[in-house]
């Protein structure tokens, strides 16, 4: 039972015992999480392979590659951390948190990690786009060269056959079969992930765009090496690497900007567009004149889709009457169930209705403090505490 706020006696109202939700669209148990924590640990494994090399000899390919691991490192890592949380959440030392809901926690940590993969992914792209362009304007290109001969010719003299695969790769004007396999594999991983998990939160195929561009091209770039076809003219096909890299570059950070700006109205908690209280309460007073107004409105977007709203309905009642408590109840449960239904209708997901009875002959003592308690919204009731007297307060 919860008892319900009003300016005179309480009202009690029941309502059932409801566990933490889990949210439908993100469960971790589905098997497709499953499948998606299966594939980060090729992807570790990947990522660091391409780290590695990328510390002994600059490729602009592959640096995209990495960028595009890291960003789905850092977003993907959500499934590992919702595993951890949701078995602390059952710890009796953690049940401080069950004063708001267990989705609130879960939308903002899997928003942050989104955002932070999608950061770094633009950081490491910047970064790469700032050496392509060195790349083609040939500065310091030959103190670049003797750099590369000396890390060549150590690593021939201690690794042998591996060492040579790395005197292949020069500045990263051509492609060595390291890079070559490496980014057969990458292909076949991003693909897997962006059929089963949506790093950047967008529409399908500029999250696939954005997965597999970068091997797919490295792959088209080395057949057309093997052509030995000059379509381009001798200094595109000297500088074919850096010069596609940043063409693709300033497409994948636009997309990667496009993003961010679809998870703003998420981070920084704003209202719905186009959601109009004033348009709902006209419609619930025509079919229930019981409602004086809605007040105190509280409408922020919920990831990954909708939104929550919390408000004050003002119900009106005579106290005079003696059955005015059960027609307080009455008009409570229709009105609360007609404001769900108009705002639902919008797109909301959750909506809570607090309730305050007012009587018209007692205006002038109302006092309408302000005590939504965070407890009871997981009850969908809202302020349930009983106020203290004026004298007190």
């Amino acid at each position: 039972m919860s008892s319900v706020r009003t300016n005179g006696p309480m009202l009690l109202t029941s309502s059932p015992p409801m566990s933490p939700p889990v949210p439908l669209e993100e469960n971790p148990a589905k098997p497709s999480q499953a499948f998606v924590r299966f594939l980060m640990v090729l992807l570790i494994i990947l990522m660091g392979s391409q780290y590695t090399y990328g510390v002994f000899v600059h490729s602009a390919f592959l640096s995209m590659q990495f960028a595009g691991s890291a960003l789905l490192f850092l977003s993907a890592a959500e499934s590992y951390w919702w595993i951890v949380f949701a078995k602390k959440s059952n710890h009796q030392g953690i049940r401080l948190l069950s004063r708001y809901p267990l989705n609130y926690f879960f939308s903002v940590n899997v928003i942050c990690f989104r955002t932070a993969g999608t950061i770094f992914y633009i950081a490491c792209l910047f970064l790469n786009l700032t050496h392509c362009l060195e790349d083609i304007s040939d500065i310091n290109d030959s103190g670049h060269t003797e750099h590369s001969n000396e890390t060549a010719e150590a690593l021939t003299d201690s690794a042998g056959t591996f060492g040579e695969l790395f005197e292949e790769a020069g500045h990263g004007h051509g492609i060595n079969p390291l890079i070559l396999y490496g980014s057969v594999v990458d292909l076949a991983i991003k693909t897997a992930f962006a059929f089963s998990y949506n790093s950047l939160s967008i529409h399908f195929f500029g999250n696939f765009f954005v997965m597999v561009s970068p091997p797919l091209l490295t792959l088209a770039v080395y057949a057309h090496q093997l052509r030995e076809v000059d379509l381009f003219g001798d200094w595109l096909e000297d500088h074919l690497e850096p010069s596609a890299t940043i063409v693709l570059t300033v497409m994948c950070i636009s997309i990667a900007f496009w993003s961010l700006s679809k998870k703003k109205q998420f981070l920084l908690a704003e209202g719905p567009k186009n959601f109009e209280i004033d348009k709902i309460s006209k419609a619930v007073k025509s079919k229930n004149d019981r409602l004086e107004k809605v007040d105190h409105v509280h409408a922020s977007c919920e990831w990954p889709e909708g939104f929550t709203v919390s408000l004050k309905a003002y119900i009106k009642v005579e106290k005079s009457k003696k059955d005015w408590v059960s027609r307080a109840a009455d008009d409570y449960s229709q009105l609360k169930s007609l404001l769900h239904q108009e705002i639902k209708s919008q797109g909301a997901k959750e909506v809570i209705v607090e309730p305050v009875f007012v009587d018209q002959r007692e205006m002038t003592d109302f006092v309408d403090p302000i005590c939504i308690s965070p407890s009871c919204h997981n009850e969908n009731v809202g302020c349930c505490t009983i106020p203290k007297p004026v004298g007190e307060a």
